[in-house]
């Protein structure tokens, strides 16, 4: 038998250091544990790799190209998103049986790895890779620490739910984004952008985080040297790590993971709040209802302003906010029903956390969240409801007044000032036809103020939920026994307060976005809420908390559930047109000129990071900052003018000086002094510059010319 020492020195005489020993143990030792974590995980690690497979193939169809690379980063984002989840989930110790649900788990590691993304974006001054890098050391920690994944269940049909669940999510997710994940088509000299005009703004942030060290290091969108302001820019950090680590473009990455993820992400957030209260197989009816079957609009309502599906791929914030006040719900709901005050503390921090994915869903929730459990929670005496009542309510009044002294916070009153306003832009809204005649008829042309609310209020609920209303009363009157009365009438307190929030709040004079922001988006949360209740509900009524047990039973789940897949394939094409702002077609929406895109990728693949770029026209519509990935020096997009607003009028004032400049030391100058490293020259800008500086473009196409100014 060898000594340990000579073997040692023998690997030391064969050319191999005691470093490159030691780190070779190190692997072999960590392999090791990570496979005595696994065991006994396959459904863990085929739920693992299911998800990665639907990320992977949305990446190579959008980039027409299978990348080894960016299967091995969904591996791993996938894999941490379930370490997080099954840490968090025996962390909180939810009392329903579905806790150990690999979608739940899934849902909720993603959400919490995304969270200490953005947490760590604000408070370190580091690059995205070294974020990255500390998210995967805790992850790895908290698998190797543990006891590895639990065995199996016994019985397989214990995880075919969440493979179910996932299956529907993701095709839904696919077919929805049928436009979206075929990103661009070029008609003559214009590429046209097959989605919402926001994508430039998302695909900049995207690579804003991706490029940047620290929240502190990023401008606003609009001019340099400004610090942007706090957003809901949470949903961006887990796609600027992917840009990142698969180098690819912020806008691939914005068309092929971040709207069809958030889409996956609703369905099993759907099953997993559904399936708390009424059980799994419940839970992927509700999946499927709220994934696949029509909204209001697409059963023939006509108005697509409330349709759900276009808006949350418009806005895809929506998504991932309802995906994270779905899971704060099921804590309330769970803790309302188990008496478990730790759950409802759990509830109220995800509530909290919300606000940073979708802060017009988290003002939407707020109240009703916070004052849910003063009512139903199981076991409290009156005194001690009425107490915390009024505490949580003056706290509630005492934030709200607070915040209205901040100007980056919406106008927050309930004065009904906007009822008749709203009301008014809402019927202008329909398609024409009879409920649009028929509600001018009663809101537009009489406009009687006893009867005009109640009118309103059936107006909005036809728009928003059409048909779910009625399947939701149905189901809630017949199983309300079963599931008790805080889940049962739970969607019934989300109409109402999305109701009165939608015609009692005031229009927000503070200019933070749309004046009817927090009128109108909250009702993508309300549909959600009711679709899902309403499917699972119905299914319960169908099968019960089980798999469909007879032949003619199977056969109908079956057909319903391939009949939801015609939904999608018919409204999938122009999902994303908005006719009410003037748009029949993405060509009339997103029209760039062929020459703008290929110099915004020639700045994009020969710049430095930290280089900023100009347009010749001010880049009005946010297209250079988006496909150049790189920062303005200044930007005239009209919409938000108002946020850098003098400093910004004074740099464009410059910047029409700087076009009627004829000395080209001058305009060289101008350009390093504001640091600026690339300007476009489009063909209708009219320039005084010399022709020994007009004939020397780094780059030409289409008429358009790109002109370096080294530092």
């Amino acid at each position: 038998m060898n000594h340990p020492r000579s073997d040692a020195s023998a690997h030391t005489r064969r050319g191999f250091s005691r470093e490159q020993i030691g780190l070779s143990g190190l692997i072999v030792r960590s392999l090791f544990q990570l496979k005595v974590a696994l065991r006994g995980g396959k459904y863990f690690i085929s739920y693992l790799f299911a998800a990665a497979l639907f990320l992977s193939v949305w990446h190579s169809r959008t980039t027409h190209r299978f990348s080894l690379r960016a299967l091995t980063v969904f591996v791993a984002l996938c894999g941490l998103s379930l370490i997080y989840g099954r840490f968090f989930i025996k962390l909180t110790s939810l009392s329903f049986k579905a806790s150990s649900s690999l979608s739940l788990q899934f849902v909720c590691g993603y959400l919490v790895l995304n969270t200490i993304l953005f947490l760590l974006s604000l408070s370190t001054p580091f690059a995205i890779a070294m974020n990255v890098s500390i998210v995967s050391c805790g992850g790895l920690l908290i698998l190797f620490s543990s006891r590895g994944i639990a065995k199996d269940a016994p019985k397989p049909a214990d995880y075919l739910s969440d493979f179910l669940c996932l299956l529907l999510s993701g095709i839904a997710a696919t077919l929805w984004c049928t436009e979206v994940l075929r990103p661009v088509a070029t008609e003559g000299s214009l590429t046209i952008y097959q989605t919402s005009h926001d994508l430039f703004f998302h695909s900049r942030v995207i690579s804003s985080f991706a490029q940047a060290r620290g929240f502190k290091t990023m401008s606003i969108i609009l001019m340099s040297d400004q610090q942007a302001p706090l957003y809901h820019y949470a949903m961006y950090l887990t796609p600027a790590a992917i840009s990142f680590f698969i180098t690819s473009s912020a806008y691939i990455t914005f068309v092929s993971f971040l709207i069809p993820f958030g889409i996956l992400l609703t369905g099993l957030a759907a099953f997993s709040l559904a399936g708390s209260v009424w059980g799994r197989w419940p839970g992927i009816a509700a999946t499927l209802a709220v994934a696949m079957l029509p909204d209001a609009y697409q059963q023939g309502l006509g108005n697509k302003f409330f349709s759900y599906y276009p808006l949350q791929e418009a806005a895809p914030g929506g998504l991932y906010g309802v995906a994270c006040l779905a899971i704060a719900w099921m804590f309330i709901l769970d803790g309302c029903k188990a008496s478990r005050v730790t759950s409802i503390l759990f509830g109220y921090v995800i509530l909290t956390v919300s606000v940073v994915y979708k802060a017009q869903l988290f003002v939407a929730n707020a109240f009703l969240l916070m004052i849910y459990p003063c009512v139903f929670f199981r076991g409290l005496q009156i005194r001690w409801r009425v107490v915390m009542g009024v505490v949580l309510v003056s706290l509630f009044w005492l934030v709200v007044s607070v915040s209205q002294h901040v100007n980056r916070i919406p106008t927050l009153r309930l004065d009904w000032s906007a009822l008749k306003p709203y009301a008014h832009a809402i019927v202008a809204t329909f398609e024409p036809g009879f409920l649009k005649s028929f509600y001018r008829m009663l809101l537009v042309e009489r406009g009687s103020d006893m009867a005009f609310f109640p009118y309103a209020a059936s107006m909005l609920l036809l728009c928003t939920f059409g048909l779910w209303t009625a399947a939701y009363a149905i189901t809630s009157f017949l199983q309300r026994a079963r599931i008790g009365a805080a889940a049962s009438l739970f969607p019934f307190f989300v109409i109402v307060n999305y109701l009165v929030m939608s015609l009692g709040l005031a229009m927000d004079r503070n200019g933070v976005g749309r004046a009817e922001e927090l009128l109108h988006r909250p009702f993508v949360w309300a549909y959600f809420v009711v679709a899902a209740w309403s499917g699972a509900g119905a299914y319960v009524l169908l099968f019960g908390d089980r798999p469909p047990a007879s032949k003619s039973a199977r056969i109908l789940a079956t057909a319903v559930a391939f009949l939801s897949i015609s939904v999608p394939l018919v409204w999938a094409h122009n999902l994303q047109i908005l006719p009410r702002e003037g748009y029949d077609s993405y060509k009339a929406m997103n029209p760039v000129p062929s020459g703008l895109v290929k110099a915004c990728s020639y700045i994009r693949k020969n710049s430095q990071s930290q280089d900023l770029v100009q347009d010749s026209e001010n880049d009005p519509r946010l297209w250079v900052t988006g496909l150049a990935e790189r920062q303005d020096f200044a930007a005239d997009f009209k919409p938000w003018e108002r946020l850098c607003s003098p400093a910004l009028r004074g740099r464009l004032n410059e910047l029409t000086a700087l076009k009627n400049m004829t000395n080209e030391i001058d305009v060289i100058e101008f350009a390093r002094r504001n640091k600026i490293s690339w300007y476009i020259l489009r063909p209708e800008s009219k320039v005084a510059w010399p022709s020994s500086l007009l004939t020397k473009p780094v780059f030409r196409s289409g008429g358009y010319r790109v002109y370096h100014f080294p530092p």
